[in-house]
C-alpha cells in the first residue's frame, strides 16, 4: 500500500489552538483518506543535538467532518495521520531557518534583494537540516511511498535523498513565488540550489508567472544538463502567455525536462503551475446562520452602502505585505474624502512573526506606530465629543468612539475569522509579492450570496492572476489604491454580485482538493493510486 510522506517546515498536530499562517493548515484539510506520515519541526528550540529526536504522535481523523471539502456527497474515509516531529538546536534554529532561508531565500523569493544577508555558515546550516530530513525520510521508506515536499526550506531535500539511493518520487511545491533569474543571479549559491532542485521528480508553482520564471531559471543554470532544449522553450512561450488566463482557462499543459544528472542519465522533471485552493463548501458551512439570519439588510440593486462601511485586512507583519503602504493610502484616503471620517472602520489583524530577525522586529514596531499616529490624528476632538454626548443617539454614541483603524494581533480561530470576513463590506489584499494569498480567496468564499463585499485586490498576489474580477490596485501606487477603496465602497448591489459570483465559480472549480489531486497526479505519474486507511499504519525505521 502506497503512503503518502509529507515535509513541511511547520506541522499542525490537532489541538484547540488557531495557527497563522496558510500552508500547515490547508495540508491538515487535504490530508484526510489517505495513508499519511507528516513530518517537520516542532516548533521547539533545544540547546544540543543530543537533546533532538523525532517524537510520533499519530491521531484518527473522521473523514465525516471534512466531506464538505468536496462536496456533501462525497463520502471520505477515517484515517490515521502518523506525525514525526523534532525540535532544532540554536545553532540549527539560527543558521537553517532565521539564516538561509528567512535571511535569503525569503527576501530574494519576494524580490526585497536589498535584505538579504549572505552567510556561508547559514547556507551550511540549511544543508545539514536539509540532510538530516532526508535521512529521516530514508529510515521510514518503503519502496512504493512517495515524497511530498513543501516551501522553500527544503529546496535541497530532493538532492540529499537521492545521494541517500533513494529513488521514490518526490514532488516540491513552492507556497511562496518563484522570482525571475534576475534575482537568482544575484544569489552566490544560486547554481548549486536549482542544480539540488533537478533533482526532484515534480516542481510545483502557484501561478503561470512563477512557472515561466522557473523554468527561464532552470534553463540557464542546467543548460549543459538538458538532453530536451525544444520543449523547454516552447513550454516558457505557453506558460508566459497563460500568465493571463482567468479561472476559466483550460489546464496548463505540464512542461517535462530530460536532465542528464549523476543520478540518472535520463532523469524526467515536470513542471507545472498548481494554483492553491480553498476549502469553499467548509467556509459556507461556517457561516451559513449568519447567511440565513439575514443579519445584513438586503439592499435595493441599484442601492450604494453608507459611508459607514467595515474593511478588513489579515496578514502577517512581514515585509512583503504591503502594511505600511495600506496605511499611508488609507491615511491619505481619509484626508482625500472626508465624508468617511467618523464613519469607515478598517479592521487590521496582524500576526507578528520572526521577530527574532532585526528587520521583523523593526516593521513590527513601525506598524504599531503608525497605527497609533493615524488613530490620534483622526480622533474626534474634545468639542465634537460634547456634542455627540449632548446628542444622546446611538449612531452619535457609535461615533464618539470611532476609531480609524481597529488594530488586533490576536490569531483568531477559523471560525471567527470567517464570521468577520461574512460581516466586513470590503476585503483588502495589498501584497508587494504574494506566492497566492489565501486570504483573498478565504474572504470571497465567507461572504453573503445576498449582500456580498467587495475583494480589493493587489495585482502582486499570485491569486490576482485568477480573481480578475476583483478590485484590482497597485500597491506602489497611492492613487490606485484609493481609487481602489472608493470603487468597492461604492460599488452598487448588483456589481458587487456579479463579481461576487465570477469569483466564487472560479473557487468552486479550482478548489482545496483540486490543487492536491492535480499535484498528486503528476506525483503518481497520472497512476491512479489508492490509499486503505482502515488501519493505522505503523513506523518501521531501518538501521541506515
Amino acid at each position: 500500500m502506497s503512503r503518502l510522506l509529507v515535509l513541511s517546515n511547520r506541522v499542525k498536530i490537532p489541538d484547540s489552538n488557531p495557527m497563522a499562517g496558510g500552508l500547515a493548515v490547508a495540508l491538515q484539510d487535504v490530508l484526510i483518506g489517505k495513508s499519511v506520515v507528516w513530518m517537520g519541526w516542532n516548533s521547539k528550540i533545544v540547546d544540543t543535538i543530543d537533546d533532538c529526536g523525532f517524537d510520533y504522535d499519530s491521531y484518527k481523523l473522521s473523514g465525516s467532518k471534512h466531506t464538505a471539502l468536496i462536496d456533501a456527497d462525497t463520502q471520505q474515509a477515517d484515517t490515521t495521520i502518523t506525525y514525526m516531529t523534532t525540535a532544532l538546536t540554536t545553532k540549527q534554529y539560527q543558521q537553517f531557518y532565521c539564516g538561509f532561508a528567512n535571511n535569503v531565500l525569503w527576501p530574494l523569493m519576494h524580490e526585497q534583494t536589498d535584505l538579504i544577508q549572505q552567510a556561508p555558515e547559514d547556507y551550511a546550516g540549511y544543508q545539514t537540516v536539509n540532510a538530516l530530513f532526508a535521512r529521516q525520510l530514508k529510515k521510514i521508506l518503503r519502496p512504493d511511498d512517495v515524497i511530498w515536499v513543501h516551501d522553500y526550506h527544503f529546496l535541497s531535500v530532493a538532492y540529499h535523498c537521492r545521494q541517500l539511493g533513494i529513488t521514490n518520487r518526490i514532488g516540491l511545491f513552492l507556497h511562496i513565488p518563484f522570482v525571475s533569474l534576475a534575482c537568482w543571479q544575484q544569489l552566490d549559491k544560486s547554481p548549486e540550489l536549482i542544480e539540488h532542485l533537478a533533482h526532484y521528480d515534480v516542481l510545483g508553482t502557484q501561478t503561470q508567472r512563477d512557472k515561466a520564471s522557473c523554468l527561464a531559471t532552470l534553463q540557464y543554470y542546467l543548460q549543459d544538463r538538458f538532453l530536451e532544449h525544444n520543449y523547454l522553450r516552447e513550454s516558457l512561450i505557453n506558460a508566459s502567455c497563460a500568465a493571463h488566463h482567468s479561472f476559466n482557462a483550460p489546464k496548463s499543459l505540464a512542461a517535462q525536462l530530460t536532465l542528464n544528472l549523476n543520478f540518472a542519465t535520463q532523469h524526467c522533471l515536470t513542471i507545472n503551475a498548481y494554483p492553491i485552493g480553498v476549502n469553499v463548501a467548509r467556509i459556507q458551512n461556517q457561516v451559513l446562520d449568519l447567511s440565513l439570519k439575514s443579519a445584513k439588510h438586503t439592499q435595493r440593486k441599484d442601492s450604494i452602502k453608507p459611508a459607514s462601511q467595515q474593511i478588513i485586512a489579515v496578514d502577517r507583519i512581514d515585509y512583503s505585505k504591503g502594511l505600511p503602504e495600506r496605511f499611508s493610502a488609507y491615511r491619505a484616503f481619509l484626508q482625500q474624502y472626508p465624508m468617511y471620517q467618523n464613519q469607515l472602520k478598517l479592521l487590521q489583524v496582524a500576526c507578528p512573526s520572526r521577530l527574532d530577525l532585526p528587520v521583523y522586529k523593526q516593521l513590527h514596531d513601525d506598524v504599531r506606530q503608525v497605527v497609533n499616529d493615524i488613530n490620534q490624528q483622526f480622533s474626534v476632538n474634545e468639542e465634537t465629543l460634547d456634542t455627540f454626548v449632548a446628542n444622546k443617539s446611538e449612531s452619535n454614541t457609535d461615533k464618539a468612539h470611532w476609531e480609524a483603524i481597529t488594530y488586533s494581533e490576536k490569531v483568531l480561530d477559523h471560525q471567527t475569522l470567517m464570521t468577520a470576513f461574512w460581516q466586513s463590506d470590503v476585503g483588502w489584499v495589498n501584497s508587494l509579492k504574494d506566492g497566492m494569498n489565501l486570504v483573498a480567496k478565504e474572504y470571497v468564499a465567507a461572504q453573503n450570496p445576498d449582500n456580498p463585499g467587495v475583494l480589493v485586490l493587489s495585482c502582486y498576489a499570485g491569486a490576482a492572476e485568477q480573481m480578475q474580477a476583483a478590485v484590482i490596485v497597485d500597491p506602489h501606487q497611492p492613487s490606485s489604491i484609493m481609487q481602489g477603496l472608493k470603487t468597492a465602497l461604492e460599488m452598487p448591489l448588483v456589481e458587487r454580485k456579479r463579481r461576487y459570483q465570477i469569483l466564487l465559480k472560479g473557487l468552486q472549480q479550482d478548489n482545496l482538493h483540486v490543487w492536491q489531486q492535480d499535484f498528486l497526479d503528476d506525483l503518481y505519474d497520472n497512476k491512479s493510486y489508492h490509499t486503505n486507511s482502515e488501519y493505522p499504519d505503523s513506523i518501521q525505521m531501518s538501521d541506515s
